[in-house]
């Protein structure tokens, strides 16, 4: 009988949970000591887990920070469901909705995030991913417009304009260059402008 408890102690987390405990502790090492110190060995180390054990979940350091990548992504799109499904259907307060999820978003894991987009610069699967993750993005928001307004809609061109508004300000702010409220309301302001020459 309790030669097995050690078994059962590592059985205590899934797959999914185990991996999830990985990305966040992850994150905390990037963020407190900066997107070179995260190694498999140390995340490893970190966990309390053998490196076999990180290995069965990333294959690499690349592997691990795409899923960092996704994982902000996942809670970047999370929040911007949550804030438009908390806003009355109202143009404006849609398109303010949006500005206000972005800015939130990025100020509280833009650091960490550059770091981890820097690490993965030039490769095909961070392109690949950020492709999606824009598509999806600008999906979302557009839905949330012409909800509000049928005839509001981004451009293609628009899209883009707006993504890197959104981008450059929100880590403004997350760099203290200027504050997350002038963020959000020239974010708005440069969303707002787009809709309307679109729509």
């Amino acid at each position: 009988m309790d030669e097995r408890l050690p078994n059962m102690a590592e059985r205590r987390l899934s797959s999914a949970e185990r991996r999830a405990q990985l990305v966040g502790i992850a994150r905390d090492v990037i963020a407190t000591e900066g997107t070179d110190a995260l190694t498999l060995a140390y995340l490893a180390s970190r966990a309390g887990i053998s490196k076999p054990v990180v290995y069965d979940h990333f294959s690499s350091r690349s592997a691990l920070l795409l899923s960092l990548y996704q994982d902000f992504d996942e809670r970047h799109l999370a929040d911007l469901h949550a804030a438009i499904a908390h806003t009355p259907p109202d143009l404006r307060q849609r398109v303010e909705a949006i500005a206000s999820a972005h800015v939130a978003c990025v100020v509280s894991q833009g650091v960490e995030l550059s770091g981890v987009v820097a690490a993965l610069a030039g490769t095909p699967a961070l392109e690949k991913a950020r492709r999606e993750s824009e598509r999806r993005y600008v999906d979302i928001c557009r839905q949330a417009l012409r909800s509000a307004d049928r005839a509001a809609d981004l451009s293609e061109e628009a899209a883009i304009a707006f993504l890197g508004a959104a981008d450059a300000l929100g880590h403004a702010a997350a760099r203290d260059t200027i504050s997350p409220e002038l963020a959000r309301s020239t974010i708005t302001t440069v969303l707002f402008s787009l809709v309307n020459a679109s729509g």
